[in-house]
């Protein structure tokens, strides 16, 4: 009896080593295969973090001057409606808060990447 015992613990402990030597070989062609390959991985994310900055400094224009075109509007609606005659401190004004504006939202998208 107990040298079944002694055998049967044998071939367990055999099954195990065995199990982690197929798991090594395993890991080993997965490696290979480039499945566990951590400079691939590295690469993505730098890849990913230039993409990012590529499509905010191709958006730059837009998010700079749509806050200066929307307020020239304003003044060209207020304009038209509101005043009897051309007032360029007003439009000045306007100009000046729509790039204050741009530049403000610019800034919170350049600190929003991570």
């Amino acid at each position: 009896m107990k040298k079944e015992n002694e055998e049967n613990n044998l071939t367990k402990e055999e099954m195990i080593k065995e199990e982690e030597k197929r798991k090594q070989r395993l890991f080993e062609i997965e490696k290979k295969l480039g499945r566990h390959n951590k400079d691939k991985e590295i690469k993505n994310k730098r890849n990913n973090k230039i993409m990012k900055y590529f499509a905010l400094a191709t958006n730059m224009v837009y998010i700079l001057s749509m806050p200066i075109l929307i307020m020239l509007g304003f003044y060209m609606l207020l304009k038209k409606y509101l005043f009897k005659t051309d007032q360029p401190i007003i439009l000045v004004i306007f100009l000046i808060l729509g790039a204050v504006s741009g530049y403000w939202s610019l800034i919170k998208q350049i600190n929003n990447i991570k």
